[in-house]
This record gives C-alpha cells, sequence and structure tokens, in this order.
C-alpha cells in the first residue's frame, strides 16, 4: 500500500478540479430559455464591478464578483461606452465575450437557438436590417444560394438552414446578405466539421439539421438531447410514428405550450402522428448540442418519453411502462 501513497495528493487535486469545474460551469450557466433582450446603455466608461452588478440587479446573470473577475483577467477592467444588448437565455461567457469585443447593438444580432425562419424575419425587421417579407421571399429561393458550397434543400424552404448565433449586421444590411451570412455560418460551424460524421451515420445534411430541429425544440436540459436523440432513432428503425409535439405545432404554423388532441389530427405533412418517418424538413434552428445529440445517441432502448414538471422527461421502454409515467406525473402535479 505505502508504493501508492503518492497517488492520494493526486486524487485530491482531481476532485478539486473537478469540483471546481462543475462550480464554474454552473454560474456561468444561462438564467433562463426565454429570448427576452434587454437594453443596457453605458453613457460613460463603467468599471467591471460596477456593470456586473447592475447586470446581476437585471436578471442576466447569476455571479457579478465572477463576471468582473473574468473581465478584469480579459483585459477589461473598465467597459467601453455604448449601447448592449443581453438577454437571460445567454450565458456568462457570451455576455462576457460581447462586452470585451464590444459588440454595440447597433450592429450585432442574436439570433438564439430554436427560433424559425418567420420569427428570424421579424427580428431582422425590428432591428432595420432586413425587410420581413422580403427575407422570407428569399428564404424560399434556396436554388440562389447554391454557390456557397453546401447542400441546400430541394423544394423546401431554408428554415433550418440558418444558423443560430451572433452576426455583425447593421441596419440596412439587406435579407440577401443576412441570409448569406447565416447560412455560411452553418457551412462552417455544421456542414464542414461534421461532414464525416454524417456519412458514418448515413445522414445528409437535410436529415441530420431536421432530427437536430426536433430534438432542440423537445428538449430542454442539454444533457437529455443524446437520449430523445435515441427515441427518434429507436422509433425509425421501427418504422412507428414519431409522435414529436413539436412538428405538430410547426404544422400548424403557431406555437402553444400545451398540445391538445385534437391538435394531433392537424392534417399537415409535418405531423408526424399522421405520417410515419421524419417530417418533410427542419422545423427550427437548431443548437449546436442538438446536432451533437442527433449524430451521438444514446444507446438505449427507450421508445417513449413524456415531460416532468421540472422540464425533465421520463423515458420509456413500453407503452405500458409509458402510461404509468403519465399517471404519475399527473398525479404529482395534483398533489398540493
Amino acid at each position: 500500500m505505502r508504493r501508492w501513497w503518492w497517488l492520494t495528493p493526486i486524487i485530491v487535486l482531481l476532485l478539486l478540479l473537478g469540483g471546481a469545474g462543475v462550480w464554474f460551469y454552473t454560474q456561468t450557466r444561462p438564467l433562463s430559455r426565454a429570448f427576452q433582450p434587454q437594453l443596457v446603455r453605458l453613457r460613460e466608461p463603467t468599471d467591471a464591478d460596477t456593470l456586473a452588478q447592475r447586470l446581476y440587479r437585471r436578471n442576466l446573470i447569476r455571479n457579478p464578483r465572477l463576471l468582473a473577475w473574468w473581465l478584469r483577467w480579459h483585459g477589461k477592467p473598465t467597459v467601453t461606452p455604448g449601447d448592449y444588448e443581453f438577454s437571460p437565455n445567454q450565458g456568462m461567457l457570451e455576455i462576457a465575450d460581447i462586452l470585451i469585443q464590444e459588440r454595440f447593438t447597433r450592429n450585432w444580432v442574436t439570433i438564439p437557438e430554436g427560433w424559425t425562419m418567420a420569427r428570424i424575419a421579424e427580428r431582422l425587421h425590428e432591428r432595420g436590417i432586413a425587410d420581413k417579407d422580403e427575407f422570407l421571399r428569399l428564404c424560399h429561393q434556396p436554388e440562389r444560394f447554391r454557390d456557397l458550397d453546401m447542400p441546400l434543400p430541394e423544394g423546401l424552404p431554408l428554415e433550418g438552414y440558418l444558423f443560430a448565433g451572433t452576426y455583425r449586421l447593421p441596419p440596412g444590411t439587406g435579407a440577401e446578405a443576412a441570409i448569406r451570412a447565416m447560412l455560411s455560418a452553418t457551412r462552417q460551424r455544421i456542414y464542414l466539421p461534421y461532414k464525416e460524421a454524417m456519412a458514418q451515420r448515413g445522414l445528409t445534411l437535410h436529415e441530420l439539421l431536421t432530427i437536430a430541429s426536433m430534438i432542440e425544440k423537445e428538449v430542454l436540459h442539454d444533457d437529455e438531447r443524446p437520449r430523445v436523440a435515441s427515441v427518434i432513432y429507436n422509433r425509425l428503425k421501427r418504422k412507428m410514428p414519431l409522435q414529436i409535439d413539436a412538428t405538430v405545432l410547426y404544422g400548424m404554423g403557431y406555437w402553444k405550450e400545451r398540445v391538445l388532441y385534437k391538435d394531433l389530427r392537424h392534417p399537415s405533412p409535418y405531423n408526424t402522428y399522421l405520417h410515419r418517418g421524419l417530417p418533410p424538413g427542419p422545423i427550427a434552428s437548431p443548437g449546436l448540442a442538438s446536432v451533437r445529440a442527433a449524430l451521438n445517441p444514446e444507446p438505449t432502448d427507450y421508445l417513449f418519453y413524456v415531460a416532468q414538471a421540472d422540464g425533465y422527461h421520463r423515458f420509456s421502454r413500453t407503452y405500458e411502462e409509458h402510461l404509468q409515467a403519465i399517471r404519475e406525473i399527473r398525479a404529482a402535479r395534483n398533489t398540493p
């Protein structure tokens, strides 16, 4: 045993580092998944501590001391004046990067994960970047962007192909330039890096984005995305209808919190209760976590899942287990 005494400090160090990593990850997580943009206007240079406290009071970050330290460590003890835009669905590191890079709201716009091209069009219109109607019209002309050297949909709009991210798009940029920027980001961030992985799994880019978009709209917590991906693949393998509520709502043309039984009969090619296999195309712009989950599903034999009150899901292998999970979740909700 004495021969291994030197392992003790290494194990302790690893545990400490692991604990520190978990703490840092927790403290830098977004406070919400909702995109609720807030304008933060700095009229004069502001020190990092003062600004961090201001963002904390506006429920944009979890730990003001950590943000202030991060800014100073990256050479930004004083923040440049200007108009900034933040949302509680942004993590602390993303907010810090906006401040460090001085991404003033006039020239930068953020497209959140899970947005449809219709919502993106509204956002760009609100910011004076592009006309909403022209943007949507060009989104229905994918052939116009074939020169980008990336597979684009045939006979379908560019839904799901517009990468969710932050772009430098000043007012007056125009619809075509905005679309090209988003398609180029999809090519650089998804198509080229995961081209080999897609081939290994036998997926086209269109299929990958379609699966990833369903995961994006169905899942709240990142750690569940690979598990939900496994349910999708298991159902496809068994030729079962996917029965994903988010596709039903997309086909209906509007989003709501609760899907009713009558909604499941809505006649749409995107209704995965009525039609087997994948829907015709993506239903939103997926984030990278959903893309990775679609390429690397968990090895499970789950076929069902149902949402709990905390946003997590209960997974089941049989329909009987699924019904029992539904009963238990409903009972828990009705318990005072």
